[in-house]
Order: structure tokens, then sequence, then C-alpha cells
């Protein structure tokens, strides 16, 4: 009988496991849904450490879907959801529908959701993605400034919460839900 609870215990955590393996992408894996190994290991629940200093986001100035120029400091003062994505990454594609409800019904609380797209083959598939999607959300195309500044990831999505004064308050490596994030935006709103 101790046998049997054991290997149950065992099967349990495995299906738990799973999951995880699949909730983010490497680069590596464009074109599939597996995962670089610390992407396996990682959570999807923001992650803040209350005990530490809050770092300062690093700036950055990169090109958004419309030519125009983004400059993350320009848009201190607001909660801003900092997304590194890409258009072939399967769970970049599943949480970005929650995204666009919630830069909807939360940019008037001073939420700003902002995609940094790795995308290597530029604006020529990020365009149509973002059309598709209805993405109502500055885009960026990162040439590897914020990759580098704000790297190493281990895979994406990864998710940077930054705080109305300019402070990376949470981290979320893999794919994020409207349930887990909305609380968070909430909370760092309402400050």
């Amino acid at each position: 009988m101790f046998h049997s609870i054991l290997k149950l215990k065992t099967l349990l955590t495995a299906l738990i496991a799973i999951p995880l393996f699949f909730a983010s992408c490497s680069d590596t894996d464009k074109g599939n849904s597996s995962t670089s190994e610390a992407a396996a290991a990682s959570s999807a629940t923001p992650n803040t450490s209350d005990q530490k200093e809050l770092k300062d986001a690093p700036d950055f100035t990169l090109t958004n879907i419309n030519g125009k120029s983004f400059t993350l400091s320009e848009h201190e003062g607001k909660v801003v959801v900092l997304n590194i994505w890409a258009t072939w990454c399967s769970p970049c594609r599943k949480e970005i529908p929650d995204f666009v409800e919630m830069q909807k019904n939360m940019k008037d609380k001073g939420v700003l959701f902002v995609g940094v797209s790795v995308d290597k083959e530029g604006w020529e598939v990020i365009r149509p993605f973002a059309k598709e999607y209805s993405i109502n959300y500055p885009i960026v195309l990162d040439d590897g400034t914020v990759y580098q500044k704000y790297g190493p990831l281990r895979g994406i999505p990864t998710t940077f919460i930054i705080n109305k004064k300019g402070k990376v308050e949470y981290v979320a490596t893999g794919m994020v839900t409207k349930k887990l994030l909305q609380p968070v935006l909430q909370k760092l709103a309402a400050r």
C-alpha cells in the first residue's frame, strides 16, 4: 500500500509539472511548443521580494508599430506591464487576449501594457499579427536593447510589472492570465 501511495504521489507530481514545461518558449523553440529547461522550471506566477529594494526599470527607446519612438521613462506615473513575446510563441498567443481586455478596462486607472516583440522577421510578421489579435496597446520591436537590459531571460513570454515610480515590482516568466495579473495591477494602480 505504501508503494501505491508513493507511485500516486510521483504521478501527481509529474502531471503538475507537465503544464509548467509547456508554459513558455525559448528562441530555439520557434515553431514548436517545447521549452528550455530553465523556462520549464519557472513559474508563471508574478514574483516579488518585499525584503529587497526594488530596482529601477531600465529605460529604452524603440520604434513602435506606427514608426514612432516609444520611450519607457515617458510613462512614469503609470503601472506598466512590459511583456516580452514573439508571434511564434504559443503561450504568448494565449495571453494576449487577456492583455487586450485588461488594457481596455484598466487604461483609465493608469495601467499601460507594452508588448516588446523579439521576432527576428520584424514588422512583416508583427503587423498582421497585431491586427488579427486587435492589440490595443503599444508594440515595439526589440533590437536587442530590451533583451540585454532586462535579461538574461529564461524564455518568453516574460512579463515585468513596473510600478508608478518606475521600479520593477514583479517578474513573471511564462504565460500569465487575467486571473493572476488583474489583482496585482489593481493593487499597484490604487497606490
